[in-house]
């Protein structure tokens, strides 16, 4: 069986590359060839560990010129001859990467949606007809992001599973990240996200300087980079709230760094259910999460969903649950909400061999 990857995001530190690499590492490869397309040149890291499991990359430039890489994407589709191509995405501009596979007579065309919206509606709305008669089978990380792609259309969510032992509560590693940080007692607030707008991290600025005008006993942890960065740090410079912000970067330490926030929280414009709530959630940490998150995002009940209009909200939030912080409660609440997890379809082993046993039945010619 040999199966192509294609991501539409950069393949790097962010949740659908996390997604990717969840269920391949977790899959039993030992009949198959899994090769990846990425529209951007990976790092030598990832490129090391692809390579252990003789995998290949092909980096094929996507925004640049559509057509150019549509063409691109057909030749090595029909040089390769995969059996299956599968599609991680956010919309229907997945077209330009489910289309070449048509005109190379790739059997079983996967398309996945991560998200519950995009960037360009129209663009969106436009590509969606034809889109919609080039893919085989669509797949969803929930309910709410398989309805925005496919609408009435049938579909299979297959959920954004993890290795729940990863992000078990650990009070030593608590203590080892929080003096890595050099924080001290002092209230950890974190945020893991790529700096780009759908993150909100212009509004999680506002709201942390409004807390911080109540009490300096706070600290913000912001973990991954991106375009926005910069524009990010001059924002927190100019409002003279450098010394309780720290900008950690890309790590492969996430689960650590959970494990050492107090409050996590998550104001994005819009989320489809995304990985590291899941993984939030997984270490018991409390969660203050945007109303445009979907509810499917809440597993566990403990998600407090508040409105982005204003930081008001946010501030008194925060206030109330560092008033009930407990490191006792938070090896009851990771125990509990691992157990929920699990329970509700997100281990990642299972999901993984439920994926291949996917691609199994679609290639005997079976329908969702």
């Amino acid at each position: 069986m040999k199966v192509l990857i294609v991501t539409t995001v950069r393949f790097r530190f962010n949740g659908i590359t996390s997604v990717i690499l969840n269920y391949f590492k977790n899959m039993d490869r030992s009949d198959m060839q899994i090769d990846f397309v990425t529209p951007n040149q990976i790092s030598d890291e990832y490129m090391a560990e692809l390579k252990a499991a003789n995998s290949r990359v092909f980096y094929i430039d996507r925004k640049g010129n559509p057509l150019k890489y549509l063409i691109k994407l057909m030749k090595l589709l029909k040089k390769e001859k995969y059996n299956i191509i599968h599609i991680h995405g956010n919309s229907s501009m997945m077209l330009i990467d489910v289309l070449p596979a048509v005109v190379a007579g790739i059997p079983v065309r996967i398309v996945h949606s991560h998200n519950t919206t995009c960037d360009h509606i129209c663009l969106h709305k436009l590509l969606n007809p034809l889109f919609r008669v080039c893919y085989t089978h669509g797949f969803a990380c929930g309910q709410d992001a398989g309805r925005w792609l496919y609408g009435d259309r049938k579909f299979i969510e297959l959920k954004n599973g993890i290795d729940v032992d990863n992000y078990r509560f650990d009070e030593k590693v608590r203590e080892q990240y929080r003096t890595k940080l050099g924080i001290g007692d002092k209230i950890l607030l974190g945020h893991v996200g790529n700096f780009i707008e759908q993150k909100n991290h212009t509004f999680l600025i506002d709201l942390f300087a409004d807390l911080l005008r109540s009490s300096s006993n706070y600290v913000l942890l912001l973990i991954s980079d991106g375009a926005l960065m910069k524009e990010i740090k001059n924002k927190v410079n100019r409002l003279g709230i450098s010394d309780n912000v720290i900008f950690l970067g890309k790590t492969p330490k996430v689960n650590k760094y959970l494990q050492a926030i107090d409050i996590f929280l998550l104001p994005s414009l819009y989320e489809g259910l995304p990985v590291v709530l899941i993984e939030a959630q997984s270490t018991g940490v409390p969660c203050i999460v945007s109303e445009k998150v979907s509810a499917e995002a809440n597993l566990t009940g403990t998600i407090k969903f508040v409105n982005i209009d204003h930081t008001d909200s946010w501030v008194s939030e925060i206030k109330a649950c560092t008033d009930t912080l407990s490191i006792s409660d938070r090896y009851a609440v990771c125990a509990t909400n691992q157990e929920i997890i699990s329970q509700n379809g997100y281990n990642v082993t299972r999901n993984a061999q439920l994926l291949k046993q996917y691609y199994k039945d679609f290639l005997r010619g079976k329908e969702i």
